[in-house]
């Protein structure tokens, strides 16, 4: 049976849809030490999209769990260097955020980084279609479009600078490595930095692991102070990853995701977005 959530130290109850057998691994999490909210949050996100699917899942105190569970978790994307897909950028720096070249040239940069692996192939670029989608339905427009898809393109962009054993990790990853991990999105900023156009996209990837309870990383942000396209991005980046096939699980069904998505709702993510995203993916 899964311990209640609001038993672990320091752990605000978020509601997630979460496999029994992996809450159980995130109270170990939580009780190794103490354990910041956004990290125990994290944990459970990053296993939950990480593991199999789950087979029958139940109502156990306010987290959906699951009888079976696989102990698979995916390798790393790895890149050779963020050095070389850097030199790749350098002639697009003076670029504006509407450029069709800024665009197209991120474009296949990151396709390059997700073909690493093929189960997560063009996941960058399904990202940046769902939050285009998502953006239009709230009405985001003009520059705010074009900033909101070369960011939601490029969001994971910091991982590279993650090292592949903590990345790739198989478990709990320990409090250093979770500082580590909570860095990515700072890393991008810093990737991003040469792009003398581009300082609202640098604040959109710098927040979208904000969560909108202020439980996500790494300034803790809540609510409408997360910026409008990294809460899209955040919402499509799960999203995506849920209902995509990958190396260690088939591809959660439009039910399991949608209950998935709808249990993070005013907690995770912003209610009107998840209203949104699910109409226009029913």
């Amino acid at each position: 049976m899964a311990t209640d959530p609001n038993s672990l130290p320091g752990f605000v109850e978020q509601n997630i849809v979460l496999p029994e057998r992996l809450w159980n691994r995130v109270e170990q999490f939580a009780n190794d030490t103490v354990r910041e909210p956004s990290e125990v949050v994290a944990e459970a996100l990053r296993l939950l999209i990480a593991g199999p699917v789950p087979t029958a899942a139940t109502a156990v105190g306010g987290v959906v769990a699951a009888d079976d569970l696989a102990e698979g978790v995916s390798e790393p994307v790895t890149v050779a260097g963020s050095g070389s897909i850097e030199i790749q950028l350098a002639d697009v720096h003076e670029e504006p955020a509407d450029s069709a070249k800024l665009l197209e040239r991120l474009a296949q940069v990151m396709e390059t980084v997700d073909k690493r692996d093929g189960f997560t192939r063009s996941h960058s670029r399904t990202v940046a279609d769902l939050a285009l989608r998502l953006g239009d339905g709230v009405s985001v427009s003009g520059k705010d479009r074009a900033e909101l898809e070369i960011a939601a393109l490029v969001h994971d962009l910091g991982k590279m600078r993650v090292p592949e054993d903590i990345l790739g990790k198989r478990g709990r990853l320990t409090a250093s490595e979770w500082a580590v991990v909570k860095q990515y999105p700072e890393f991008g900023v810093e990737m991003l930095r040469p792009f003398t156009n581009l300082q609202g996209v640098r604040d959109i990837v710098a927040a979208h692991q904000e969560r909108w309870d202020g439980s996500g990383y790494p300034d803790g942000l809540q609510g409408d102070d997360v910026p409008l396209a990294a809460q899209i991005i955040g919402l499509c980046d799960v999203y995506a990853v849920l209902t995509s096939e990958r190396s260690y699980r088939p591809a959660l069904d439009a039910e399991t995701a949608h209950q998935t998505i709808e249990s993070g709702s005013d907690r995770l993510w912003n209610p009107k977005l998840v209203r949104q995203l699910l109409a226009q993916n029913s």
